[in-house]
């Protein structure tokens, strides 16, 4: 599932630390060391070592896999980019990572990390490319943008994120209309209702009105494309944050954090991200696309008030991004290329548990035959799925820079957050120092690329 963690402070700023010394040879980090990798399970002679979710490649996927191919066993590292950096760096990287394709593919790519897996599709006698879902194109990039050119890895389920998942007994006990399936809410009018949705007693807050809000590239990035307009520049080597509607996005965070209606980086989610908190009646609203309905499916209480809305506008352009696209790329150095594209293309698009996702509703398939598996039987997974349907025509991939992850991106702009909700920093100060810090890190990753600015 496309598993969207509330981002808190402190792991931003450690992002930023992460990621600001890439070395020239890929784009790895200086000063890891094959030690700083961490423990774990060894890897298993002849097999294929894959950095993922445990709660998304199970034991039982596992078994699966090694029930039709018993000389390729499978030794699972749970998702860590911290880790996966000190792998690379170290020169043992996993034989497969997960990654979010919509953010990632470009780096990935570019640092020349990830393998072209266009000759294994080309002779997959199981997969065609007309087979899979557009949103795999997500995973291609032509060296100088995203959606054409060589394929780096495939989507294993997606969603639309930014559409939020809203508690109706919480609108209608405020008074308040609830959202409509084909007519999206403005940011303004989700921070209006959040106040009177978010409860307080005994000197702490009981609900939340707003899902968890972070400055992020991604957040800002759906927010500002709504305006027809973008953060990053054409050749995607600057951002500015300085224009009317990337400020009018930073404000909106800033307001958000002042009026205390949802958790924000100066009020982190304790649970990590939405899901517990909004099936807890903590929360009023769950940022989160059509996958989050995988996760109502198990508690039939939370199923009951649980809805979907689509993804809210900022200006008059109707725009409902992927910021994830969950998936999954190959080493580039890994010596296992036809095995590891093998376990690639069974887990994500052709394997059982491709079908049971979709049938789970964790999220879209990957592949155009499993969109008929997808759960219809109850109410909220009939008005989710038409909510979906429709949200899909105003689908866009953002444009996001090749030459600094996004976490660190996102990073620069969380150290100066906290300033400008206390006061310390202007709007226009922190569009002004967040432009400049952005920049910074665009620099030194055109710097180690050998491209001049």
């Amino acid at each position: 599932m496309n598993v969207q963690k509330h981002v808190s402070r402190r792991s931003l700023l450690g992002g930023a630390a992460l990621f600001a010394g890439f070395a020239a040879t890929g784009g790895v980090l200086t000063g890891c060391s094959a030690s700083a990798a961490g423990g774990g399970a060894a890897k298993k002679p002849g097999g294929l070592t894959i950095m993922g979710n445990p709660g998304e490649i199970t034991q039982e996927v596992i078994d699966a896999w090694v029930k039709d191919h018993p000389d390729v066993p499978i030794t699972l590292i749970k998702d860590d980019p911290t880790r996966l950096n000190a792998m690379m760096a170290a020169g043992t990287p996993p034989d497969l990572a997960r990654s979010l394709g919509a953010i990632s593919t470009a780096n990935l790519a570019s640092r020349g990390l990830a393998l072209d897996l266009d000759p294994y599709l080309a002779k997959s006698s199981t997969l065609k490319e007309s087979d899979l879902a557009k949103i795999n194109d997500v995973w291609r990039w032509d060296g100088s943008k995203q959606g054409s050119g060589p394929r780096y890895g495939f989507v294993k389920d997606w969603s639309q994120d930014s559409m939020f998942w809203y508690n109706t007994e919480a609108f209608s006990a405020a008074g308040i209309p609830l959202p409509t399936m084909d007519k999206p809410l403005t940011y303004d009018q989700l921070l209006e209702y959040a106040e009177p949705m978010t409860k307080r007693g005994g000197g702490k807050v009981e609900q939340y009105g707003l899902f968890a809000t972070a400055p992020t590239i991604e957040a800002i990035s759906s927010m500002v494309a709504t305006t027809n307009g973008r953060v990053f520049n054409d050749d995607l080597t600057k951002a500015d944050f300085t224009s009317p509607e990337a400020m009018q996005a930073l404000q909106w965070h800033i307001d958000v954090a002042k009026k205390q209606v949802g958790y924000t980086l100066l009020d982190p989610n304790p649970d990590g991200w939405d899901w517990p908190p909004f099936d807890a009646k903590r929360t009023a609203m769950a940022l989160a696309g059509y996958w989050f309905g995988g996760m109502v499916a198990t508690n039939p209480k939370t199923a009951e008030f649980a809805r979907l809305a689509p993804a809210p506008m900022m200006g008059a352009k109707r725009v409902s991004p992927t910021t994830s696209a969950t998936g999954y790329w190959i080493s580039s150095k890994t010596a296992m290329k036809d095995e590891a594209y093998a376990f690639l293309e069974w887990y994500c698009c052709t394997g059982p548990n491709a079908k049971v996702r979709a049938q789970t509703g964790v999220g879209l398939p990957a592949v155009k035959a499993l969109a008929s598996e997808l759960p219809q039987s109850q109410p909220y997974q009939t008005d989710a799925l038409k909510v979906q349907r429709n949200e899909e025509q105003y689908l866009e991939v953002l444009p996001f820079s090749p030459y600094a992850q996004a976490v660190a991106v996102s990073a620069a702009i969380a150290e100066l957050f906290p300033r400008a909700v206390k006061g310390e920093l202007s709007a226009g100060q922190f569009a002004d120092q967040a432009t400049t810090a952005v920049n910074d890190l665009l620099k030194q990753g055109m710097e180690l690329a050998g491209k001049k600015g």
